[in-house]
Formats: structure tokens, C-alpha cells, sequence
């Protein structure tokens, strides 16, 4: 997908809703995937409030190192729910 993220907004129970520059919406249920090795890192509530938008990508910050994946993937994972 080459839709460009606008906003993230983190929402309760580790969902994120992102926001594209050309006026689609999407809400992605991260619930499962923070109990992953791949996403353990954004686990705590305090990280996951973190996330923002950056160019294509969702970003999270532990305030050390930040953490992004790219929204085709949180895209692909959500359609495999």
C-alpha cells in the first residue's frame, strides 16, 4: 500500500487507528500481536500511547530507542484477523 499515514491515534485494549492522506481510515486490534516476540517491546501501556505517525510508518518510543513498522504490515496482519 503506498497510502502515506496522516495520524495514529492509540486507542484502549491495544488498537491503533491510523488516518491516511487520502481519507481512508483503519483500525488495527495489536491486542494478540504485543504477546509477540516481534512487538513485545511496545507491550507496556505507557510505550503503546506513544505512537505516531511517520511518513509510512507507525513509531513507538521506550524514550531510548524508537521502534517502527511500516502501516503495510499492521495492514496485512489486520486482514489475517
Amino acid at each position: 500500500m503506498d497510502a502515506v499515514l496522516k495520524k495514529v491515534t492509540p486507542l484502549k485494549d491495544y488498537r491503533l487507528e491510523l488516518f491516511f492522506q487520502n481519507g481512508s481510515t483503519a483500525v488495527v486490534n495489536m491486542e494478540r500481536r504485543v504477546q509477540t516476540l516481534r512487538f513485545a517491546r511496545i507491550a507496556p501501556r505507557e510505550v503503546f500511547a506513544t505512537a505516531r505517525a511517520e511518513g509510512d510508518k507507525v513509531v513507538w518510543s521506550d524514550g531510548v530507542t524508537p521502534f517502527g513498522v511500516y502501516c503495510s504490515e499492521l495492514l496485512d496482519a489486520m486482514m489475517m484477523d
